[in-house]
């Protein structure tokens, strides 16, 4: 009797499961458990967000990649190299054959001593170059800063309201080109600048600095820009190099939010990889001085030494902000200035 229970409920089970898969390939909109329409939890857990950026032509980085929605689209990293970064220092390693014996000489007992001692003596040059190339690349890793030239740097402010600064940062992307070095350096700083116009509402900020080569960096500030889309749910306003039409910027207007009542933080992020940034400092927890020289330095970026930038902000809908506890739970690494 308990088996033909089981084998019943086993029955209905996959009932249950072949209705539901149907209904998903029919388009059907399921009822969540709550009885709340999905589509309804959806509208309330939304959040809107917007971002322009891109690489250098010449900078080491992506081309012909762009973004589409919020996630790579395309091409990804082509050609590049190192430019600028690597290992500094002293020496080079000389490649010696190990395959067998080094023979020197043509046999007998002497020809045989005197090539043991040149092998010797070889070894000892060969080892020699490479502590000489490691101790090099080591001083190259832990000043790596000042001996690759290049940055990457991560500025994140959380500030109160800035409804004017949504629309200050959809018009840098509208008018913006990020299909040319110049183009692109001048969107950054624009994006800069309109963050330190907002000082007085700055409430928590995130500062990061690391230095490497030419793609290590570009690598390091896609790395960031991908941490804060991943914040919000649709990507409304857009502008990423592409060189083609789908590279346009695109504003969505299809956008819709429940508004809560506490809802007040803006959090914007603006991450720059470029060779000769000037010293930075870093600490755990900025002030708004140490924020504003930061930006400072961003919006002194030019065409010719700018790897890569990326200008990410969320909400992007007028009127939509974040609760306190959604930007402290969202952007755990922001800290109170």
């Amino acid at each position: 009797m308990a088996r033909k229970a089981a084998q019943s409920s086993k029955k209905t089970f996959g009932r249950v499961l072949a209705l539901l898969g149907l209904s998903a390939l029919l388009g059907l909109a399921p009822v969540g458990l709550t009885g709340v329409p999905f589509a309804e939890l959806n509208a309330a857990q939304a959040q809107s967000g917007g971002g322009f950026g891109g690489s250098s032509r010449g900078g080491g980085g992506y081309s012909g990649g762009g973004y589409s929605g919020g996630g790579y689209s395309g091409g990804g990293y082509s050609g590049g190299g190192y430019r600028g970064g690597g290992y500094s220092g002293g020496g080079g390693f000389y490649p010696v054959p190990m395959g067998g014996p080094i023979i020197i000489g043509g046999g007998g007992g002497g020809g045989g001593i005197l090539g043991l001692v040149l092998f010797g003596v070889v070894m000892t040059m060969v080892i020699g170059s490479m502590r000489r190339a490691m101790s090099g690349g080591a001083r190259g890793l832990a000043g790596g800063l000042e001996d690759t030239g290049a940055r990457a740097v991560l500025v994140q402010v959380a500030l109160t309201h800035g409804d004017e600064v949504k629309a200050a940062m959809q018009e840098v992307a509208h008018r913006g080109d990020p299909d040319t070095d110049e183009g692109l350096a001048r969107m950054i700083q624009e994006a800069a600048v309109v963050l330190l116009r907002q000082r007085a509402r700055w409430t928590y900020g995130r500062v990061a600095v690391t230095g490497g080569g030419a793609q290590q960096t570009d690598g390091q500030v896609g790395a960031w820009a991908t941490q804060a889309r991943a914040a919000f749910t649709r990507q409304t306003t857009s502008h990423y190099q592409n060189n083609d039409d789908s590279s346009a910027y695109e504003h969505a207007t299809d956008y819709r939010y429940e508004k809560e009542i506490g809802d007040l933080y803006l959090v914007v992020t603006i991450a720059v990889a470029a060779h000769a940034f000037p010293a930075l400092g870093q600490t755990d927890q900025p002030s708004a001085r140490e924020i504003e020289a930061v930006l400072q330095a961003i919006s002194g970026v030019s065409g010719r030494t700018l790897i890569r930038g990326e200008v990410v902000w969320s909400p992007d809908a007028e009127g939509e902000f974040l609760s306190e506890d959604e930007t402290i739970m969202k952007y755990s690494e922001l800290s109170k200035i």
